[in-house]
């Protein structure tokens, strides 16, 4: 009667074991990781070289006095746009006429001079041949006729010399923009020597950047190269400008390289001194594939991200091409229409299986950074 007892209660403990405490029988079931994925889509990408610097006119001038004299007439005020040739300052010009006309006098009594040794050179020539007159006589005609040619050409270049310092009075724009900056006022004494600047020049038609790139950088800089330039001025848009100039030689200190940059302004929205966000496209790949680059694991020497496959997690080894945060290409590893998981990554391993909780066909945005 022992034995029959002792297996009876054997089977009732194993009956509880496979039961909980409500009497439901349990198993070991596999664990599921609920996560949220998106599907792997092309597009276009880009990777851009940033820079800063301060925009200035494509040309300005400090306008100065090529004659001394003193200030007659202003034309124009600070803010004037003005034109080439257009007159800017008149200096005093009485005194100019004065000297003009007597540059003119000199140079007719040269001219009346010169006139008269010629008639006595030609009749000393015909003396002379007829031996009336001898050899040395001739000789200092011929020679007072050449000194008198002489005192013509001087007069003729004082008179020159006086003629345009009366045009120089004058002083016009050398090329279009608009006056900046007035520093002399009419009544002013004006000179050559040291120069007094009387008005600040530019011409911001077109605007020019002149920034530094780092040295490895450097081939991704080319001569015409389109950039684009962002300006706190005007925060929602974005200008296009092309470089114009890549300086070879790279400071030992910043490891740096210049280059100049110029932009359109027909409409003069930009000015001189402001600051400018430039961004220079580095690479650029279209129709590629695309994911987000908070789903990369990165390991000492690989990097990873997880797709699911079959209801399951499965690690998958990826090569990355241009990365334009937070976007980044895949040149090897994926195909387009993968469904990579984007969040609850970090709690997978490979081949577990997983329960999609949300699904985004949008894959990517290829979109650039603002």
């Amino acid at each position: 009667m022992k034995l029959p007892i002792r297996i009876f209660l054997l089977s009732v403990v194993l009956a509880a074991a496979g039961c909980d405490s409500n009497g439901a029988k349990t198993a070991t079931e596999e664990p599921v990781v609920p996560v949220i994925a998106t599907k792997v889509k092309r597009g276009n990408i880009v990777s851009f070289i940033y820079t800063t610097g301060t925009i200035f006119p494509k040309q300005e001038s400090m306008i100065s006095p090529k004659t001394s004299g003193r200030i007659e007439k202003l034309y124009v005020d600070e803010g004037d746009q003005v034109k080439k040739g257009q007159p800017l300052v008149e200096l005093e010009q009485e005194r100019l006429r004065i000297v003009v006309k007597e540059a003119k006098a000199s140079l007719k009594e040269a001219q009346a001079q010169l006139k008269n040794l010629e008639a006595t050179l030609k009749r000393s020539q015909k003396l002379f041949e007829e031996g009336v007159v001898d050899s040395q006589r001739f000789d200092d005609v011929t020679t007072e006729r050449d000194l008198a040619k002489a005192r013509v050409q001087r007069a003729r270049a004082t008179l020159e010399r006086a003629q345009q310092d009366l045009k120089d009075s004058v002083i016009t724009a050398p090329f279009d923009g608009f006056i900046v900056e007035k520093m002399m006022n009419e009544g002013e004494m004006a000179t050559t020597m040291p120069p007094s600047n009387i008005f600040h020049l530019v011409d911001t038609s077109r605007v020019k950047i002149e920034c530094g790139i780092t040295e490895e950088k450097k081939m991704s800089i080319i001569v015409g190269k389109e950039v684009l330039i962002e300006l706190d001025a005007y925060p929602d848009e974005v200008f296009t400008g092309k470089i114009t100039t890549v300086n070879p030689k790279v400071d030992p200190h910043s490891r740096t390289f210049k280059i100049k940059i110029e932009i359109p302004n027909p409409d003069f929205r930009l000015e001189s001194g402001m600051f400018a966000r430039i961004r220079i496209i580095e690479r650029e790949s279209k129709n590629a594939l695309l994911i987000s680059q908070r789903v990369i694991i990165n390991g000492e020497a690989v990097k990873k991200v997880f797709v699911v496959e079959n209801g399951r997690a499965a690690e998958k080894l990826i090569t990355t091409g241009i990365i334009n945060h937070p976007i980044v290409e895949v040149t090897e590893g994926l195909k387009e229409g993968d469904i990579v998981v984007t969040e609850g990554f970090y709690a997978l391993k490979d081949g577990i299986k997983v329960t999609i909780k949300e699904l985004s066909d949008q894959g990517a945005s290829s979109r650039e950074p603002a």
